[in-house]
């Protein structure tokens, strides 16, 4: 089996025909590698900066940390370019959560996946929220990170550098922010009171392509629960495009080889036989 699998990778990379096809996988999948481990380090980098001007070593604090950091960041990056850079091809075709990073760009929805990308990476789970805003969701971005100091989601409003509380600060998750709206809104401005109620939130948009996702969702509810599936967020396991082509690329050059090495060892029995 070893001397068939040799034969069949030195056929592949000796032939021109499938030389260069490999070579060309090959070198996609080192490049997007790479650039994946960079924007890894960046936020890596990002989270050790948080962690030592962290003054509360406990799980929120760390959070806290982090959530003021990328704030202040991003705040200090949007005043520079304010929407208004001028992006490279790579950063057209690929739109990572790299360029929301570089700019401080993407209002709330920028915020929002930078924040989630450096709290995923420190380790915390994270999901993304869609605000209903005039009864049409996605109107203002959300996010919660999970506090195993409190056992419980913690909400975050990560354009205004917020991690919601109540009055005697402790930490509230979406569901206990909404039922105390009216007691914990007044720790906001004035033009945010009037632009957002918290009257219902989305983790997932599972309209967005259609019968597709459609079906996806009902299959969940079947398979996991409603409960779970309705809190369940996709975007952060998407924020990475470097990430998700990388994994698409080797799933589909895995599959290539596994269906040409069957092909293969099948000519070879029917050679032997005949």
């Amino acid at each position: 089996m070893i001397q068939k699998m040799r034969n069949y990778f030195y056929k592949q990379f000796t032939q021109a025909r499938f030389f260069y096809f490999n070579v060309i996988c090959l070198s996609a999948i080192f490049y997007l590698a790479v650039e994946f481990q960079h924007e890894n380090n960046t936020y890596y980098n990002i989270i050790k900066s948080a962690d030592r001007f962290c003054t509360n070593q406990t799980d929120t604090g760390k959070i806290k940390s982090i959530v003021l950091h990328v704030y202040e960041m991003m705040r200090d990056r949007h005043k520079i370019f304010r929407n208004k850079e001028q992006l490279s091809w790579k950063q057209r075709f690929f739109k990572s959560v790299d360029l929301d990073l570089m700019y401080g760009a993407g209002s709330c929805g920028g915020y929002s996946k930078v924040l989630t990308r450096s709290l995923s990476l420190a380790g915390y789970k994270v999901r993304i929220g869609q605000l209903k805003v005039q009864g049409k969701f996605g109107g203002h971005i959300l996010m919660e990170a999970y506090s195993k100091e409190f056992n419980k989601w913690i909400l975050i409003d990560p354009l205004y550098g917020v991690m919601v509380t109540d009055s005697t600060g402790y930490p509230l998750s979406y569901i206990e922010a909404e039922d105390r709206w009216e007691d914990i809104k007044n720790r906001f401005p004035l033009s945010y009171q009037k632009a957002y109620h918290y009257n219902g939130i989305r983790y997932t948009n599972w309209d967005k392509y259609g019968w597709v996702s459609q079906s996806i969702k009902k299959m969940g509810d079947l398979i996991v629960g409603k409960d779970t599936m309705d809190t369940l967020s996709v975007r952060p396991l998407l924020l990475s495009t470097y990430k998700v082509y990388l994994v698409l690329i080797l799933c589909l050059f895995t599959m290539y080889h596994l269906f040409n090495y069957y092909c293969y060892r099948k000519r070879c029995k029917q050679k032997y036989e005949d």
